[in-house]
C-alpha cells in the first residue's frame, strides 16, 4: 500500500514520536510511506535517515486553498493510495485535496481538541463527510467524538502509539542519582502553558516536606522554560529540581528514575508516560488524560484531580511509599499487553486494508 502522513508538529513531540516509530515499522513490511509535514521539523530531520520520502509543506493557515494543488500533485505523483491527516493544519485542505483525487482519508486525533458552536458544526461536516474513518489514540478521545458529533461508532478505531519495547529494557544510568537512597522523580514533557508544569512545580514543596532525599528532573524544552525555573526559584526549590533541556536519551534517564509524572489535565495518551510504563517505572497521571483507562489505580500507577497541585503531591507521596516497584512492573506488563509497536502498527495496517477496499 502507498501511504502518505501529513503532519504538522512543529518540534518532536508525541505526535511525530507515533509517525516515526509507524512509518519505520510499515517501511519494513513491504509498504511505501510518505510523509508531508513542516520544514525544519522533528520528523523533516529523521525521516530521510531512514530513507523515508519526506515533502515538506507549511499551510500557515488551516484554510489555505492556495496549498491544495501542490497536494493533489504529490497524490498523483506518488500513486497514493490513501491519506492519514495528523494534525489540524491539514484537515481541511488534505482532506479535500484527496477528495478532489478519489483517494481515502484517515483522520487521527492525537489529543481532545474539544469544540463548541460552529466550530463544532464544522468540524461534524469534516468527521461525516470528508473523512472515511477516523482513529483515536485512546478510549477517552472516541468516547468523546461519539458525545459532541453523534458519530457511530464502527466509524472511529482506538488505536494506541506503539511502543518500541527493546528500547526501554532497564539499563543503568546513575548520573541524576547523587545518593543511592534518593528517590528520583521526573517529568518528561514539552514545557508548555497546557502540560500542567506549574502546577507540577507547585507541588514539589509539599512532596519534599515527607521525603528528605529526593530530586525531581524535568527533561524537556518549550516556551515556560523560564517561568517554570523562576517559579522554582519563588518557591526554594532550585536545590532539587534539574532541568535537563531536550534529551534524546530517554530510556537511559529513565534507568535512573523511580516514578515519573504526566501533570497534563488533558492528554490523549502521553507518550513519555507509555516510554516509563515500558521501563517498568510507575506513573502519575491526572484524570483528564487518555492514560485513566490504561493505568490501573494504586495497581500499575495513580490517577489524581487535574488542575490541583495537592491532588498531585498527594499522588506521589502515596506511589512513593506503596511498593512502587511492583507498580512499576505492573506498567510494564500492560505495555507489552496494548501497547507494543508490532501489535498496534498491524491494527493500523488492517484498518487501511478494510478503508481502501
Amino acid at each position: 500500500m502507498n501511504i502518505m502522513i501529513f503532519d504538522a508538529s512543529p518540534n518532536w513531540s508525541g505526535g511525530a514520536n507515533r509517525i516515526f516509530l509507524y512509518s519505520t515499522e510499515l517501511k519494513k513490511r513491504g509498504h511505501y510511506v510518505t510523509v508531508c509535514c513542516l520544514p525544519e521539523s522533528g520528523l523533516a530531520q529523521r525521516l530521510p535517515e531512514e530513507h523515508i520520502t519526506v515533502y515538506t509543506v507549511n499551510p500557515k493557515s488551516d484554510v489555505n486553498l492556495f496549498v491544495i494543488p501542490k497536494i493533489i500533485r504529490l497524490i498523483k505523483e506518488n500513486n497514493i493510495d490513501i491519506i492519514e491527516i495528523c494534525s489540524p493544519k491539514f484537515y481541511w485542505i488534505s482532506s479535500l485535496a484527496a477528495k478532489i483525487t478519489a483517494r481515502k482519508v484517515i483522520l487521527t486525533r492525537n489529543v481532545p481538541y474539544r469544540k463548541k458552536g460552529v466550530k463544532k458544526l464544522i468540524n461534524r461536516f469534516l468527521y461525516n463527510i470528508l473523512v472515511n474513518r477516523i482513529i483515536a489514540i485512546s478510549d477517552k478521545i472516541k468516547r468523546e467524538l461519539i458525545e459532541d458529533f453523534s458519530l457511530p461508532e464502527n466509524k472511529i478505531t482506538v488505536i494506541y502509539d506503539g511502543i518500541d519495547l527493546l528500547r526501554f529494557n532497564h539499563t543503568t544510568a546513575e548520573k541524576y542519582r547523587s545518593d543511592p537512597e534518593e528517590y528520583v522523580v521526573a517529568v518528561i514533557s514539552r514545557l508548555d502553558e497546557n502540560k500542567g508544569l506549574e502546577c507540577f512545580i507547585e507541588a514539589i514543596p509539599k512532596i519534599a516536606e515527607k521525603f528528605t532525599k529526593i530530586h525531581f528532573i524535568i527533561v524537556g524544552t518549550g516556551r515556560i522554560e523560564q517561568k517554570l525555573k523562576e517559579l522554582s526559584k519563588k518557591l526554594n526549590i532550585s536545590g532539587i529540581v534539574q532541568f535537563t533541556g531536550f534529551r534524546k536519551d530517554i530510556p537511559e534517564i529513565l534507568s535512573a528514575v523511580d516514578i515519573t509524572i504526566m501533570p497534563s489535565p488533558e492528554e490523549g495518551m502521553s507518550m513519555s508516560a507509555l516510554e516509563s510504563m515500558a521501563s517498568g517505572i510507575p506513573v502519575v497521571a491526572t484524570s483528564g488524560s487518555g492514560l485513566v483507562d490504561v493505568i490501573v489505580n494504586n495497581t500499575s500507577g495513580n490517577i489524581v484531580e487535574p488542575y490541583s497541585s495537592s491532588s498531585l503531591a498527594d499522588g506521589v507521596i502515596k506511589l512513593l511509599q506503596s511498593d512502587y516497584r511492583q507498580a512499576g512492573k505492573a506498567a510494564r506488563n500492560i505495555v507489552e499487553e496494548k501497547f507494543g509497536l508490532q501489535k498496534v502498527v498491524t491494527k493500523y495496517e488492517l484498518l487501511i486494508a478494510e478503508v481502501i477496499q
